[in-house]
């Protein structure tokens, strides 16, 4: 196991209230995501860890809107997304996401039953 996944597992123990998210990101249509959270709080800890992980793509203190989606490809599917909202120029904030994923993210993906995701909004 590398110090990366120890570290996480030591995140992932601990449960912080997701009123402590609201520090961290924007919650678009609040209560939707607070229920979503209620309902799937291993999440919690997991997009504590993203956060910091995004700031080391996308600079310190990032502005990440968490949102509800119905997933359009499989029928009545609802997951979590973490839209990343970026002044940067398309391409560049393609590449960081992907650095994003396949250094972090993919890790970690398992751990949230396909309900969570990350992409890029712009400005």
């Amino acid at each position: 196991m590398t110090q990366q996944m120890v570290d996480i597992a030591k995140v992932l123990a601990i449960e912080p209230a997701p009123q402590s998210l609201e520090q961290l990101y924007t919650f678009r249509r609040p209560l939707e995501v607070s229920q979503f959270l209620d309902t799937h709080p291993f999440l919690v800890p997991l997009l504590v860890e993203a956060h910091g992980k995004i700031e080391q793509y996308f600079g310190p203190s990032p502005d990440v809107v968490l949102q509800v989606v119905t997933d359009p490809e499989a029928q009545g599917l609802v997951k979590m997304f973490g839209y990343i909202v970026t002044p940067l120029t398309p391409e560049e904030a393609g590449k960081r996401l992907q650095q994003f994923d396949r250094e972090w993210f993919l890790l970690w993906v398992s751990h949230t039953e396909g309900l969570l995701n990350f992409d890029v909004e712009f400005r």
